[in-house]
């Protein structure tokens, strides 16, 4: 059954799937490393928000984040997304699992990407002998000492996490940012390519 990207449900099914491959297992026992990947959202973001379904699984990753957590998003692109959609960041005014995400949706039609730009949403996978141990969503300033770092647009990622493109072509190419130790990746390719291919086989809508 396809899932939406980017939503909980997708974190949750990329879990199991990893953590439930003897393939993946083997070829990744050495691997010890975490990544953090930034997702800055585009013009292909506001968009597909403009679903409702899909907008809905935003906000689901969203709704992970501890609400202690939330002041990081103060003064930044993320906030003055959600203020244009009429959310205030204050966990004693707002539940996010409880929006109205039919009229957010409708709501995105008028954000225009100048007006976020910069915007984006951080995950943090940590990866430790054929393991998926944790992925969470990070907040502005966390993990920044993650072992890697990938950074691309949304409409980027989505051909990654589709299965359009791999990882590589798309680092190669530029349209991806790698950052850490290539050296180290380049002799562990078995364990990179099982991911990837574990991520691309989950239908997404």
């Amino acid at each position: 059954m396809a899932v939406v990207f980017p939503s909980k449900e997708w974190m949750d099914e990329l879990l199991k799937k990893v953590n439930s491959d003897e393939q993946y297992r083997k070829v990744a026992a050495n691997w010890e490393g975490d990544f953090l990947c930034t997702v800055t959202l585009d013009s292909e973001a506001l968009k597909d928000f403009q679903n409702p379904e899909k907008l809905a699984g935003f906000i689901s990753m969203l709704a992970t984040i501890p609400k202690e957590k939330w002041a990081s998003f103060k003064g930044r692109a993320e906030e003055r997304l959600l203020s244009k959609l009429g959310i205030e960041l204050d966990p004693k005014k707002v539940d996010l699992a409880k929006l109205n995400v039919n009229e957010l949706a409708k709501k995105m039609a008028g954000v225009k990407l100048e007006e976020v730009q910069g915007a984006s949403i951080n995950l943090w996978m940590d990866f430790w002998h054929g393991q998926l141990r944790n992925l969470e969503v990070a907040v502005p300033g966390e993990k920044g000492n993650a072992r890697f770092k990938l950074i691309g647009p949304y409409s980027v990622y989505k051909q990654l996490v589709g299965g359009k493109a791999d990882a590589i072509t798309l680092i190669v190419g530029g349209k991806l940012k790698l950052q850490g130790d290539m050296g180290y990746m380049m002799r562990n390719m078995a364990a990179v390519r099982r991911f990837t291919e574990l991520m691309a086989s989950i239908p997404i809508k």
